[in-house]
């Protein structure tokens, strides 16, 4: 039996995340014709956060056990071009048995760049 895996997308999705870790920038808008959405008007002026660097997060889906359920593996916030070149490499690796995520991320380092995680801001380390 071959164990497979994949990415299960779980979040950063709060705004007030990327907000707190300094990913955002703040953004003036005019509009150039009026919002059926808002019933904001041509040239009302907008301004919000957009964010500067994207970040995902979640676990690692195992199939293939004796596990009706599977096996759920977390996988830490890292840079977004990461979790989907990291996501396809899974899409085609297979095991023999349950790898830890420090092997499985050895193993992808090997011929692929180096995962980039997250550190928080205020005390370096990884979360």
């Amino acid at each position: 039996m071959k164990i497979s895996y994949s990415t299960n997308f779980m979040g950063p999705i709060s705004l007030d995340w990327f907000r707190d870790n300094g990913f955002t920038k703040r953004v003036t808008k005019i509009l150039e014709k009026d919002s059926l959405i808002s019933g904001n008007k041509r040239g009302d002026v907008l301004e919000y956060d957009e964010i500067t660097e994207h970040w995902m997060g979640g676990r690692i889906d195992i199939g293939g056990t004796d596990d009706p359920y599977g096996i759920e593996l977390g996988l830490p916030i890292m840079k977004q071009e990461d979790w989907v070149r990291f996501s396809e490499w899974l899409w085609t690796f297979r095991t023999d048995e349950v790898w830890e995520l420090n092997h499985i991320v050895e193993e992808y380092e090997k011929t692929n760049p180096k995962i980039r995680w997250f550190k928080n801001r205020e005390n370096n380390c990884e979360q």
